[in-house]
């Protein structure tokens, strides 16, 4: 029987061969980065979509739908492809959103799958130019004349809804609270962004993809007041809001 010889030359060139190999996969691996345009086949009509991605971030916008900018939630960016929720495009909570999930083509495209509620739709995508991500301005601290608790009412649809807004600083430093919503039913919202900028105050709470903003004042010959409104996705209505004469701190 013939042996095969393997000498040190033929080991460091069989290595070298393997190393060459893997270089070559690595480099092989596509850059996400871009602005994507296509669309999902949804029976009825299809969903025209423009998928921004940039470090590790992303959002999309959905033109018939009225959507810019919303923000990408659950990326993941792999060699071959991506995977991405639509919760903040649907105003819609996370659990429910709609998913998104892409390979990388030949010819340099994304195709996959748009999926909801266990109907499924082919999506493609194609690079059209340089990633234009909307990216969420961050939150602040809020100062000792917003922390504490505020009340008020808005009407939606024909129905009331009494709110109670708890606002206090973190221990992260920003500022953070809850929503409290009544109306045919009771919801609680955690608030992932408070932002104050000169007399204006920002609320957002994802969850339910409900903003609050509008102007306060300080406490003067009354309590410190909000003047704003309230945002669900195409949804607004005015929302005036009134500091707890106490200060309403919990």
């Amino acid at each position: 029987m013939n042996k095969i010889s393997c000498t040190p030359q033929r080991r460091a060139s069989g290595l070298l061969g393997l190393l060459g190999l893997l270089s070559a996969a690595c480099q092989a691996a596509p850059d996400m980065a871009g602005r994507w345009e296509g669309e999902a086949g949804i029976p009825g009509g299809a969903l025209a979509m423009v998928v921004d991605l940039a470090n590790g971030a992303g959002s999309v916008t959905l033109p018939g739908r009225g959507v810019k900018g919303a923000p990408l939630a659950d990326l993941m960016v792999e060699d071959n492809g991506l995977r991405f929720t639509l919760a903040a495009a649907f105003s819609i909570p996370q659990a429910s959103a709609p998913a998104a999930r892409l390979r990388w083509q030949a010819d340099g495209s994304l195709a996959g799958s748009f999926s909801q509620a266990g109907l499924e739709a082919p999506l493609s995508l194609r690079r059209t130019g340089p990633p234009q991500v909307d990216r969420p301005v961050p939150g602040t601290a809020v100062s000792p004349e917003l922390t504490g608790t505020w009340r008020g009412r808005y009407e939606l649809g024909g129905y009331p809804r009494e709110v109670t807004l708890t606002l206090a600083n973190q221990a992260n430093g920003l500022g953070g609270g809850e929503l409290l919503i009544v109306g045919k039913r009771t919801t609680r919202l955690p608030l992932d962004r408070v932002r104050q900028a000169r007399g204006f105050l920002t609320l957002d709470a994802a969850g339910a993809d409900i903003r609050v903003e509008g102007r306060w004042q300080p406490a003067g010959t009354g309590p410190a007041r909000f003047d704003g409104q309230v945002v669900q996705g195409p949804f607004e209505a005015a929302l005036t809001l009134t500091r707890d004469a106490t200060g309403g701190r919990p």
